[in-house]
């Protein structure tokens, strides 16, 4: 069965991807007209839906504040924004946001601009210090103009505990220790002509901490996608866009798009499992603009498959997924695109019930072989692998044979590979792991988390023994690259997706995002940098995969997970456009500092000038808490630059601060060689783990 939007024929037949066109463009049933800004654009066409009616003024945020826990109605407790709700009468003046307060411990607390802050998730974390983001407060405010007495209906959710105040009137107040559901509270704002004042009080003990109202009706999935597809095209929301074009598929309502897995059909079509064990077959996925894709069943029942992949076996293309008790083969015989044979290949890992024993995978080797990751279980605050063979990475041969390769995993939410067949992983910062990173997934290898060694022959659990601990190949600073690392994608387009050909590719599924990576062997050791790449997705990312014409697809899903992003789950398709990126390529270790290459041609003044850069080092604490803050930082100090060729310089730096140490840089004011534009980023983190040279 297809599943299509009603609308489809209307857009086809109306919208263009052409903005020069002579022909008029439709988002449903409202023209779409470009207008000075994108607000006003957006504006002016929910008007015409009837989606209209109020303004939303820009939002600000102040935190943190004391919160002492749910349990003890702390909620309650007024801190100092709450002393001018006097001000925030229908028609008043509102709140001074030019002043700062004391905050928690005394820090001092101010006023920081969101801009649109409605429909969409707020991530109320600032700074990196774990000391300001729990059991902590913040407080949201903004304004809504109504030309007239208006009755609006909104939806609105937190993470954790919420009080909403309308004008000065307290109209949600929920002390609750919860995730973010943005449609956990209803109401009705009844709003007086001229200017509302909103303020919405959020608390956090730990992890997520979020806040979301929703002002109108949801589109139906195709009017969203060409709304977006045209301000997009008009108004690009980040310099990113001016080199890749983000294309968001519509996914229609009955299609629950949670996804697990992405993998693609030999003649190209994507295919998308998701969490609810569904195996949706995309045709029209590559469709520019992106308004005729239909979603029909591939396959269904399946338990929380997460990770899909394609392989010919006999001449017959099979597709392979992971569910939590086993490798599942899946095969259409009858070539009618539903697959027919539900196969099991191996469920040769042990399931014991637990709600944190994902299973990943599986990722197909140069020899054939099938690659699953096991998550451990989670209670207590602990990784548990009560079951075998939970927190290790295991090998399958097409015949389900396993090989126990190497263990000490704790949520390894994506396997990559390089050309020459070595297989890595993404790990989730948590337990053991003090942020999230890539590591090598060698043979016999540990990685630091304890449960896995339940199934090991070679220590002693009683005596504590423990093996020697398997260095990252590259951290992901938290927040800064990154909070849940999810998947990896190498790119082998052969330059179709542009300047980053063998370099890894790595979403973010907290923070919506996608990072690339580059490495290096070094002493035999695999290590690297990694930088940021695009951002502004509309959900968190859980799969990347390139597809045969060389574009990237993203499958996202925040539930459970939360994430930023307009979106709850979804689909997008990124493709490059031609225009070179200005970036820092590579970043590589030698003996006394770190040589750059960029993807273009540098102007030799700004490049081989010290003062250009910025750079900090710090390592990790190893332990049983949940993730670390970054520790020993330092300044490092760039004693001289030399331009080793259009595109590269050498930095020194004098010694390196090595094991597992992290060099972090900033490259501000490098220039371009034949304009004065900057890096589109200018950062880049590097693990060192072995100095070039050195014993």
């Amino acid at each position: 069965m297809n599943v299509t939007n009603p609308m489809l024929v209307l857009a086809l037949a109306c919208a263009t991807a052409d903005s020069t066109a002579q022909s008029e463009e439709y988002v449903g049933s409202a023209r779409y007209v470009r207008l000075e800004t994108r607000e006003a654009t957006r504006d002016a066409v929910l008007e015409a839906l009837g989606q209209g009616g109020v303004t939303w003024g820009r939002g600000a945020m102040i935190t943190p504040f004391p919160y002492a826990g749910h349990d003890t109605g702390d909620l309650a407790t007024p801190h100092a924004p709450e002393r001018e709700l006097a001000l925030m009468t229908a028609g008043g003046p509102g709140p001074d946001l030019t002043l700062s307060h004391f905050g928690k411990n005394g820090a001092e607390a101010t006023w920081r601009e969101l801009g649109e802050f409605v429909d969409i998730p707020i991530d109320l974390h600032v700074g990196d210090d774990p000391e300001w983001q729990d059991e902590a407060t913040a407080y949201v405010y903004g304004t809504v103009t109504a030309a007239q007495d208006t009755a609006l209906p909104v939806t609105m959710g937190s993470d954790d505990g919420l009080r909403f105040w309308l004008n000065g009137e307290l109209l949600v107040d929920a002390d609750v220790d919860r995730g973010l559901d943005p449609e956990a509270h209803a109401l009705t704002l009844e709003l007086k002509a001229g200017v509302n004042h909103m303020l919405a009080k959020i608390t956090e003990g730990q992890g997520g901490w979020q806040f979301q109202i929703n002002s109108r009706d949801p589109l139906d999935p195709l009017t969203d996608t060409q709304l977006h597809y045209f301000l997009d095209r008009d108004f690009p929301p980040n310099e990113e866009r001016r080199h890749y074009h983000v294309f968001s598929l519509p996914v229609p309502d009955d299609v629950v798009l949670e996804v697990g897995g992405l993998a693609f059909l030999p003649d190209g079509r994507p295919l998308a499992a998701t969490r609810r064990g569904d195996v949706w077959l995309v045709d029209g996925a590559y469709a520019e603009p992106p308004f005729a894709a239909t979603f029909a069943h591939f396959a269904r029942g399946l338990h929380e498959p997460l990770g899909l992949a394609v392989m010919s076996r006999d001449g017959q293309p099979s597709v392979y997924t992971v569910q939590r008790s086993e490798l599942t083969r899946l095969t259409d015989v009858d070539g009618d695109d539903v697959a027919d044979w539900y196969d099991t290949v191996t469920d040769g890992w042990g399931l014991s019930g637990n709600y944190h024993e994902f299973a990943f995978g599986p990722k197909i080797d140069k020899d054939g072989n099938f690659w699953v990751t096991l998550n451990v279980g989670f209670c207590g605050g602990l990784g548990k692998s009560t079951v075998i063979w939970r927190g290790w990475a295991l090998k399958i041969t097409p015949d389900g044979e396993i090989t126990p390769v190497c263990d000490g995993l704790r949520s390894p939410n994506g396997i990559g590979d390089l050309p020459n067949g070595e297989m890595f992983y993404v790990d989730n910062q948590g337990d053991y792991v003090a942020t999230s990173r890539l590591s090598h997934l060698a043979p016999n290898s540990w990685h630091g988390h304890p449960a896995s060694l339940h199934w090991r022959d070679d220590v002693d659990l009683e005596a504590d023994e423990r093996p020697a601990r398997m260095p990252a190949s590259v951290w992901f600073p938290y927040r800064k690259m990154g909070q849940s690392t999810a998947d990896i994608a190498r790119d082998d387009t052969g330059g179709r997706f542009g300047p980053f050909e063998g370099q890894l590719f790595v979403g973010d599924q907290t923070l919506a995002t996608v990072m690339r990576v580059s490495l290096e062997q070094v002493n035999g050791h695999y290590q690297g940098a990694c930088y940021p790449f695009l951002e502004d997705l509309d959900c968190g990312v859980n799969r990347v995969a390139f597809a045969p014409d060389g574009s990237m697809f993203v499958g996202q899903t925040d539930r459970g997970w939360a994430s930023v992003g307009r979106k709850r789950y979804g689909m997008q398709r990124i493709a490059y456009n031609g225009t070179l990126p200005f970036e820092i390529h590579t970043m590589a270790a030698r003996s006394d500092g770190f040589e750059l290459t960029f993807t273009d041609d540098v102007d030799p003044a700004s490049a081989s000038d010290p003062s250009s850069y910025r750079m900090t080092s710090y390592t990790y604490e190893y332990h049983a808490d949940y993730g670390a803050p970054e520790d020993a930082t330092e300044d490092v100090e760039i004693e001289s630059v030399e331009l080793t060729s259009p595109r590269s310089v050498r930095l020194r730096v004098g010694d390196l601060r090595a094991p597992n140490f992290v060099y972090e840089l900033h490259a501000e004011g490098v220039r371009h060689a034949t304009s004065d534009r900057g890096l589109l980023h200018p950062e880049a983190y590097y693990t060192l783990i072995e100095v070039p040279g050195s014993p």
